[in-house]
């Protein structure tokens, strides 16, 4: 009896113990009563959310809301709701379905609680000194349907895929503290207004809406009032689904031969095919295929900008959208290439036209005017010298969820399609031209050639001449698919390798370069070839012969239309040049045969067909009693000075100098040698020290690097601005430091030369004599080997330097 009731007495100070432990433990974990009710709660209490939470009832988001966790709700209020019913001609929630409303209110809610003052700012690890202009939302699109290879398949819009991590849409944000920080106020509701027609700018807007009571907070977040209610926005790619963009959907879906697209990938992934078979059992999947767009800039149907989660928040695309009209007008410019349409080119080609479109950049109206597409070309054509954004250019301006979308019925231009190079890209008749720019000049003069106002370029002008397929297979040129040959898998051969030391890169690179021209072309300045005829102005000084300098440093020599290079005038023949098309940098011209360096027509199978002649013959020929008696003595020194007794060599010249020599006259010579400055003739056999001042003497009048030509033109070509004295290194040394001449040219385009000495020991600008190049076809502008030679009226000599 004892014992039961020690028993008894035990077991209830036991359940009290146990009953005011659970109490304890109640009263500890009860909910604070200071802490905020849910959202659900709190919009509730409001009052004015009831069609906002009907609407959340109807999703599985109903008991997130009601409980632990952390969102931004953008929850629009039932003004909004009337608005939007008759917007979509209804009279309440139940009769919309059940998928919009799922993206209503997914749309509206954001990870994370961003209080006002947070919005603008990026919340990754910790708050970031970044700017956000846009949160991800819970919505995303999920799989679909789409047509691969003749068949069906299920697609999803992301090029990676990882379980939680879906092509969540981003809800844009226009906040006064951002938005205004780069434009005026005015600016910016300006730009807001072309993507918002309907909607008001206030600098607290959320896409078309505005917002109205802030920072309602909650157990679980923050809401933010909105007055519109919010329909997820369509990816660029989206936005293109209309009739009016058919043709250009059509070149983005291009496919080759195989039938594989062009731009668009379709990469099978098991990791989403078991998710979506999981998530909706319902649908019969097989495979799910993750697209991506490449060959573009960016993925037109990714909503994420950038590369990282910090990226995404901060920026946008753009795509000029051209409508079928638009096409159809660049298929009109592009007909004599492409009868067909861009549709027929090579996926290059096209790839060139559409990245032409795109830009990786949100491209506001207000910035428009310097602004550029991904191809790095002004989107009005010119830049800040050219037009302001004219909305009434578009018939379709909408913002997209992954940027800005421009449609109309233009296109932007591109200098693929708008430069000399064109002709080179697009002529089937010059394949072996194009394969020789991509093995060999790639990343220099095809760029070059690519410079024109289009990307920043204004006064860049060339003249090319184009060689065929023909001229240059006569010539012995072809070009073939060898692999590991180099990266593109071709290359080039020709008919003389088996010469010997003989090079088919450098003759195929020496060839493109002899036929290009640099030129200038500004509001100041025209120097562009567009004929090869003689400006009146200047014929009488050189027999009625123009003269210019190519790419390669070449001089020739033109008029009517004819022109010559060092191996034309060797043999006596002419290249007929004719005038073919006028381009935004420039000219092209067809012609019958090539410029040549060598003696091509005399040697056609032989080594001296592919090299050039000695520097020595042409100065015996200039001062040969039937051209030029005049530089006679002149040729005597470098004969006695520089000349071998059996070669034709010349010492200090080395055969693959550039020069321009400069050949004082018998009487300037002899006054030279009257004053002292020069040995006589009958001095130098015997005398070492007379030879060394005569030949010191020869080889300062010798330019290297450079070939300088009296053109008429009162500044010196080629260069990429007006330069109207050039400082230039003489073939004579100083010890070891070289010595200087500096050539001029007048207002009038005489080509003027001077000495100069250093006037502090490194800057050379003490002019001490100034000679003129003399005029006549037979007295300057006179072809050699890598060379011009010029007759000058007077004489120099070194001057060392004096500290």
């Amino acid at each position: 009896m004892k014992k039961s009731m020690k028993i008894s007495i035990l077991l209830s100070l036991v359940l009290l113990f146990v009953v005011s432990c659970s109490n304890e433990k109640d009263e500890y974990f009860a909910r604070p009563s200071w802490l905020e009710p849910p959202i659900y709660q709190v919009l509730q209490e409001k009052g004015r959310f009831t069609n906002y939470l009907k609407c959340v009832d109807r999703t599985m988001y109903a008991s997130t809301l009601k409980s632990s966790g952390l969102y931004s709700v953008f929850a629009p209020n039932d003004d909004a709701f009337s608005a939007y019913f008759a917007l979509k001609h209804v009279n309440s929630v139940d009769e919309l379905s059940d998928t919009l409303v799922k993206q209503i209110v997914s749309y509206s809610m954001v990870n994370n609680k961003y209080i006002y003052e947070r919005l603008t700012d990026v919340l990754s690890g910790g708050w970031d000194t970044l700017t956000s202009i846009k949160k991800r939302t819970a919505y995303y699109e999920t799989i679909h349907r789409e047509t691969y290879q003749g068949k069906s398949i299920w697609v999803y819009d992301m090029p990676s895929f990882n379980v939680g991590d879906n092509n969540y849409k981003y809800l844009p944000f226009y906040l006064k503290r951002v938005f205004e920080q780069s434009r005026s106020a005015a600016q910016a509701s300006s730009d807001y207004s072309i993507f918002y027609p309907e909607a008001t700018y206030t600098g607290e807007n959320v896409q078309s809406a505005n917002m109205l009571e802030k920072d309602m907070m909650a157990e679980n977040g923050v809401v933010h009032e909105v007055d519109r209610v919010l329909e997820p926005l369509p990816t660029l790619e989206k936005l293109l689904d209309t009739p009016d963009y058919s043709d250009f959907r059509e070149l983005l879906n291009i496919t080759g031969s195989t039938g594989e697209p062009y731009f668009i990938t379709y990469t099978y992934s098991k990791t989403a095919t078991d998710y979506f078979q999981e998530a909706m059992p319902d649908s019969i999947i097989d495979e799910v295929y993750l697209k991506t767009y490449s060959g573009l800039s960016y993925n037109l149907n990714f909503e994420r900008y950038g590369s990282t989660v910090k990226d995404a928040e901060q920026g946008g695309y753009t795509l000029f959208a051209p409508d079928n009209t638009a096409i159809a007008k660049f298929n009109d410019y592009i007909k004599d290439y492409y009868p067909g349409g861009i549709k027929t080119a090579s996926n290059d080609i096209i790839s060139y036209f559409l990245n032409a479109q795109l830009s990786s950049d949100l491209v506001w109206p207000g910035d428009y005017k310097g602004s550029m597409n991904d191809l790095g070309e002004f989107l009005n054509g010119v830049g800040n010298r050219g037009a302001d954004f004219d909305k009434n250019n578009y018939t379709k301006i909408a913002p997209a969820s992954n940027g800005f979308f421009y449609g109309g019925d233009n296109y932007i231009r591109s200098r693929y399609f708008e430069t000399v190079f064109t002709e080179i890209l697009l002529n089937g008749d010059y394949n072996l031209l194009k394969t020789a720019f991509t093995e060999y000049f790639e990343t220099t003069l095809e760029e070059e050639l690519l410079q024109c106002e289009l990307n920043g370029y204004t006064q860049e002008n060339y003249t090319v001449l184009m060689p065929s397929d023909e001229l240059l297979t006569d010539d012995g040129f072809k070009w073939e698919w060898i692999s590991g040959s180099n990266k593109y898998g071709f290359t080039h051969s020709h008919s003389g390798s088996s010469l010997g030391n003989f090079d088919v890169a450098s003759r195929m690179q020496r060839l493109v370069r002899s036929h290009i021209f640099k030129r200038l072309k500004n509001n100041d300045v025209d120097c562009s070839i567009t004929e090869f005829a003689t400006d009146p102005s200047f014929e009488s000084a050189y027999a009625g012969y123009s003269y210019a300098v190519n790419e390669y440093g070449d001089m020739i020599r033109y008029k009517d239309g004819k022109i010559q290079m060092l191996g034309n005038y060797d043999e006596n023949d002419w290249v007929t040049a004719t005038p073919y098309k006028t381009f935004n940098n420039g000219q092209v011209f067809k012609i019958d045969k090539m410029l040549q360096y060598s003696r091509r027509n005399t040697y056609p199978d032989a080594p001296e067909g592919y090299t050039m002649q000695d520097l020595w013959l042409y100065i015996l020929s200039m001062a040969s009693g039937t051209q030029n008696v005049n530089i006679a003595l002149f040729k005597n020194y470098m004969n006695a000075c520089l000349k071998g007794d059996e070669s034709n060599e010349l010492a200090g010249l080395s055969a693959d100098m550039v020069l321009t020599i400069f050949m004082p006259t018998n009487a300037a010579m002899s006054k030279a040698i009257a004053n002292g400055d020069l040995p006589k003739l009958t001095e130098i056999t015997a005398d070492v020290a007379a030879r060394q001042k005569a030949t010191s003497f020869i080889l300062y009048h010798i330019v290297k690097g450079k070939i300088f030509v009296d053109d008429g033109l009162p500044y010196i070509m080629p260069n990429d601005e007006v330069i109207k004295e050039e400082v230039w290194p003489t073939a004579l040394k100083d010890v070891v430091d070289n010595t200087y001449l500096a050539i001029r040219k007048d207002d009038d385009g005489h080509l003027l030369v001077s000495t100069q000495v250093e006037s502090t020991g490194k800057e050379l600008s003490t002019v001490v004599k100034t000679a003129t190049v003399k005029r006549g076809v037979k007295r300057s502008n006179y072809f050699a080997s890598n060379a011009v030679l010029h007759e000058i009226d007077d004489y120099f000599v070194y001057q060392k330097a004096t500290e």
